[in-house]
């Protein structure tokens, strides 16, 4: 199931495979489902791959994981805006190759 998360708290694990902006955003009535009660941060709705290809087919309404939950805590309606930039959140991007040797390695030609 989606879950909503503030941009700086993204998932802790790499299971979601998109976030986009719920209908509204950013005057939604979404927030950050982590941290205590005084964190109020609004947030976007990361969705698991299945859930991507269904917003991939067009559907638009989510069920929300609730921890007290074994089922859907809430449903939420995500606008057609996908957070861009994220690329996988917790990976880091390989450093573009060049195609320069580095000097040491021409030295020893």
């Amino acid at each position: 199931m989606a879950i909503v998360r503030c941009q700086d708290h993204p998932p802790r694990n790499t299971h979601y495979a998109i976030a986009v902006k719920p209908v509204g955003y950013p005057d939604t009535a979404l927030v950050c489902g982590r941290e205590g009660d005084e964190h109020g941060e609004i947030g976007w709705v990361y969705l698991l791959p299945d859930e991507h290809r269904e917003y991939e087919d067009g559907k638009r309404v989510f069920g929300l994981w609730g921890p007290d939950s074994s089922s859907t805590a809430a449903k939420v309606c995500v606008s057609n805006e996908v957070v861009e930039g994220l690329n996988k959140w917790n990976k880091k991007e390989k450093a573009p190759r060049t195609g320069l040797q580095s000097q040491s390695s021409i030295d020893r030609y």
